[in-house]
């Protein structure tokens, strides 16, 4: 779920209620993350319903919900995921890698993060089990985390008692035990034994309205066992309907939550690459025909662009390129009549210098030149 803003890319602005044109909004997450509190050195709010947040160009970010930090000092751009909250994360994503084609990609090293980073996947995690609807961010919905769940998360956090979240920590780590049971309980308060942070943390969290039956602490074992009749049992369905209304991380898979943060900035990617397009966007030569030909990249909508890199590849047999021209967004290509008249694909993948934020994505765009 993009919004116009992030669609157009063109530097959405807004008024901050002092005249100041350079504000810009962002997203956290394509479908949004809806009350995450965000901080600049000029901006402060929380996400609303499409997980905007509010920057200027140059500034950087700290995220956190309630008053547990997700990340600070992340450079401001018009869509985040937790892929992005790391410098190293980033450096990876600047300095991308080759496919095998041999073409610059960012995308094989966003999959690997999205597949193997601990603090991605763990802070998914969370705000997925955190979210009212308890899901690992599987649907196009927001994912809104209520009030009344932070100021349970703020309680917890504020005893010293109870141990700090490490998003760094592996993943199974992060989550353990990883299948929840009564087996994994006390039997006298129905707390988690051995829990991670992160479980223990959502485990004091009561999910249901203020005042509901199963905020209440459950029945203990020993209270059931000296129970007779239809009150034992009773009891037992009570204590049984508390515990299973009780969130961990089990409902918000490490699987899920890579798939997800792998849909996401896949999502986000393809949209921006939506605003470009070759022309010609089809071409037809004859067999003869050796000559010098070229194509252009476009965007729609916009008079103007600047790319920061510009690399083509000619696949098929006596296809060639002759020239490629950054400053221009062309490409130059041949094919060798000597050769089999067979048609050829030119492969043009760039680089788009967006103002106002350091972009890494690579964008690829197939012209299909056929020889008839």
């Amino acid at each position: 779920m993009l919004t116009p803003c992030l669609l157009a890319l063109a530097g959405c602005s807004g008024s901050d209620g002092n005249g100041d044109g350079d504000l810009r909004t962002g997203t956290l997450f394509t479908q949004g993350v809806e009350n995450i509190h965000y901080g600049t050195r000029s901006q402060s709010g929380t996400t609303d319903g499409d997980g905007e947040f509010r920057y200027h160009p140059g500034e950087t970010l700290t995220f956190r919900v309630g008053n547990l930090v997700l990340a600070e000092n992340v450079p401001a751009a018009p869509f985040l995921t937790p892929i992005d909250f790391t410098a190293e994360a980033r450096r990876q994503l600047h300095s991308g890698s080759t496919d095998d084609e041999n073409l610059e990609t960012h995308r094989s090293v966003e999959v690997d993060l999205a597949e193997n980073n601990a603090i991605a996947i763990n802070i998914t995690r969370l705000l997925s089990a955190l979210a009212e609807k308890d899901n690992p961010g599987s649907s196009e919905e927001t994912l809104e985390i209520k009030q009344r769940t932070i100021d349970q998360l703020n309680s917890y956090l504020a005893d010293d008692s109870n141990p700090r979240i490490d998003f760094s920590v592996p993943i199974e780590a992060f989550s353990k035990p990883e299948n929840i049971s009564e087996d994994n309980r006390e039997d006298d308060t129905g707390d988690l034994i051995d829990p991670s942070p992160a479980n223990r943390l959502l485990d004091s969290i009561c999910f249901a309205p203020e005042g509901d039956d199963l905020c209440k602490d459950p029945p203990t074992e020993s209270e059931i066992d000296s129970a007779t009749g239809d009150r034992e049992e009773e009891l037992s369905d009570e204590r049984s309907s508390i515990l299973n209304a009780r969130r961990t991380l089990e409902g918000a898979s490490a699987g899920n939550a890579i798939e997800f943060l792998e849909q996401d900035t896949l999502d986000f990617r393809n949209d921006l690459a939506t605003a470009f397009y070759l022309e010609p966007g089809t071409l037809t030569i004859g067999p003869s025909d050796g000559s010098i030909r070229k194509v252009a990249i476009k965007r729609t909508g916009s008079s103007g662009y600047s790319l920061k890199r510009l690399e083509a590849k000619a696949k098929g047999t006596g296809w060639a390129i002759h020239s490629i021209d950054r400053q221009e967004g062309k490409v130059e290509f041949y094919r060798n009549t000597s050769r089999v008249a067979e048609s050829g694909t030119i492969v043009v993948n760039f680089k788009v210098d967006y103002p106002g934020f350091d972009n890494y994505r690579w964008f690829r765009k197939n012209l299909l030149v056929e020889v008839n």
